[in-house]
């Protein structure tokens, strides 16, 4: 694994940003929580998505997938709250690694370990069972689908 990948999978991804700015340099929004944010000197992106929880964007795909780089706010200095929890979670549905063959279901909601599940589908006929044929989203190969879910197991 490059040491890119490495970090892209435990921490978070740059990206582009749309900066949203008051006459001081800082989004006056920032204060209200919950929202997607980078520094300015800094193209990584940050999700704060719970008063004392923030996580790391994974990549370019997840950003898309999590509402699209519109939506980050550029700030001067990042002041985000509570507690990093790593890598961001993906949003339910099924999704394969570009690098491997295997598909995934994330389902369920919540945070950290109890966040819900993740499974491997282990046939095509389970996967339209499922309800996923057609719906697969490929990912990136060092994305981290267990990302504040449990442990990935068979359907």
């Amino acid at each position: 694994m490059s040491i890119f990948a490495a970090i892209a999978s435990i921490a978070a991804f740059a990206v582009p940003a749309v900066g949203q700015h008051s006459s001081n340099g800082y989004d006056n929004r920032y204060d209200n929580g919950e929202g997607f944010y980078r520094e300015k000197r800094d193209r990584t992106v940050y999700y704060q998505y719970e008063q004392n929880r923030y996580c790391g964007v994974q990549n370019e795909e997840q950003m898309k997938m999590l509402g699209g780089f519109n939506q980050v706010r550029e700030v001067d200095r990042l002041r985000l709250k509570g507690r990093n929890t790593g890598g961001c979670r993906w949003p339910n549905g099924f999704y394969r690694p570009n690098n491997g063959a295997a598909v995934y279901m994330l389902e369920g909601y919540g945070s950290g370990q109890d966040g819900g599940r993740i499974c491997v589908i282990a046939t095509p006929q389970q996967l339209r069972q499922l309800g996923g044929n057609k719906r697969v989203k490929v990912v990136p190969g060092n994305s981290n689908l267990e990302a504040g879910r449990s442990r990935a197991r068979p359907c």
